[in-house]
């Protein structure tokens, strides 16, 4: 990827920061980012020792730029090529999906107390119970979350089972499909290079209000729990068990890399 090619939009997402942010918020996002991402950090493992090369390197270059053309007055304001930020594109210019045509599917395991949270509007109850039948599914209810591994043994036909179930009593708002066509519509691409990855994660979770500015809305944060929640932010609590937010949470590395496209591009 020639970074030097890309719409200025990139830079800002490669900070992580709305586009049109201050020039002060810029230099500190780099600050940030840059303790994060020092080759340094990883002189004990080659491998990641490379990976944050190559996105030190990015963010050395989308600062250099940001540095050098920011505008003198907020591009939030003058509604000039910066002038909108991913979420306010996407609120003024909402997603559409293709409404499901539900089918029923058999489920591979008991699915009567979703369908019944479901079935009474209880949004954050059928989250958490969609949640706990992947671990299920997995064999990982004791451990608490998934591994890639765990995530690549997951049939399409228990998605799929889970996915009819959120489509029928969402009138096709919510479920792991949905959320595949939001990947897909905003032009999101799955990526072994981090800073890509990231890029499309962020563009996905700003439409679902899973993000709100340059910060995740974590498992603790209120979120909209009704039918009106935002087009395809349901299921929710799942990512909360994959392995990029475990390995963030407990410390273990020290970015986030959700890699939930890879669960919901099974359906």
């Amino acid at each position: 990827m020639k970074l030097e090619d890309q719409n200025p939009e990139l830079y800002y997402q490669l900070l992580e920061l709305e586009v049109g942010s201050s020039l002060e918020e810029i230099k500190q996002s780099y600050k940030d980012l840059a303790k994060v991402w020092h080759p340094d950090r990883f002189n004990d493992d080659p491998r990641l020792q490379l990976k944050a090369e190559e996105k030190f390197k990015h963010i050395n270059i989308a600062y250099e730029f940001l540095k050098s053309h920011h505008p003198p007055t907020s591009a939030k304001s003058t509604g000039s090529y910066t002038g909108e930020s991913n979420l306010e594109k996407s609120e003024s210019n909402p997603i559409s999906v293709t409404k499901p045509v539900v089918v029923k599917t058999s489920c591979l395991i008991d699915c009567q107390k979703l369908t019944k949270f479901l079935e009474l509007g209880q949004l954050q109850n059928a989250d958490a119970e969609t949640k706990r039948l992947l671990l299920e599914l997995t064999g990982r209810e004791k451990d608490g979350w998934l591994r890639p591994e765990d995530i690549s043994s997951l049939s399409s036909q228990s998605l799929s089972a889970i996915d009819q179930l959120w489509l029928q009593y969402s009138n096709g708002r919510f479920g792991f499909s949905v959320q595949r066509q939001i990947w897909q519509q905003l032009g999101c691409k799955s990526s072994n290079d981090i800073a890509l990855q990231t890029l499309s994660e962020n563009r996905f979770a700003q439409s679902l209000h899973w993000r709100k500015g340059n910060s995740w809305i974590c498992p603790w944060d209120a979120f909209n729990d009704d039918m009106q929640a935002p087009l395809g932010s349901y299921p929710r609590a799942y990512i909360f068990a994959l392995s990029g937010w475990q390995s963030y949470s407990r410390g273990w590395l020290g970015y986030l890399l959700w890699r939930f496209d890879e669960l919901f591009l099974k359906v």
